[in-house]
């Protein structure tokens, strides 16, 4: 209603400028000119009003479009979301098996290891979510090749007993790779543990 009032107002308004206008001019050639100018500003008032109406409504109906954009942006993000979280999971996998080689790697340095095989144990309770080492299970074979060093035979009032084994060497082996994994990797003591494989 408001834009059909200004309408008429501008045309009364332009109606009487030229009635004005055509008064003042003297000669008929110039009203011809007169006549079109005011004609051409009675289009522009009845135009500008409608296309700006218009204008308003391909507004709204952007804006319509743009909030059905805003739930495909959620989607899309959403969706981002999920591939973020299967890349890490892939590169935790990927992190662990070679940490899993190294470590392994690193307890067969020892003399006396054949073989090792690690089992890993992560935690992601840090702030920024990365993984950290909490613990390693680490099982190691006995070189059957290796040669133990020859004990001191001491005679006297230890001897050894038939049937009972000495194995202070297979302690000191496991405690040579325990101590190898915590210094090469970073770990506490107690967050390494070996046993010899049954």
């Amino acid at each position: 209603m408001e834009t059909i009032y200004l309408i008429v107002r501008n045309i009364v308004f332009i109606v009487l400028l030229a009635v004005f206008l055509e008064m003042l001019l003297p000669l008929k050639e110039t009203r011809r000119f007169l006549e079109v100018v005011v004609g051409l500003f009675v289009v522009l008032s009845i135009l500008n009003p409608l296309v700006s109406w218009l204008h308003d409504e391909e507004l709204q109906q952007l804006d319509l479009q743009m909030g059905n954009q805003d739930g495909e942006l959620e989607r899309i993000l959403e969706q981002g979301k999920e591939l973020q979280k299967v890349q890490s999971e892939q590169v935790s996998a990927a992190y662990g098996e070679q940490l899993e080689k190294q470590i392994c790697a690193a307890a067969q340095m020892v003399s006396g290891v054949s073989g090792a095989s690690a089992d890993l144990v992560f935690s992601a309770d840090t702030p920024d979510n990365q993984l950290s080492l909490e613990r390693v299970r680490l099982v190691i074979e006995k070189d059957e090749k290796h040669v133990e060093p020859v004990q001191k035979v001491e005679i006297g009032p230890k001897p050894v007993e038939p049937g009972q084994v000495d194995d202070t060497g297979d302690q000191e082996i496991l405690e040579q790779v325990r101590n190898t994994i915590v210094a090469l990797f970073g770990l506490q003591p107690e967050q390494v543990v070996v046993r010899w494989k049954e």
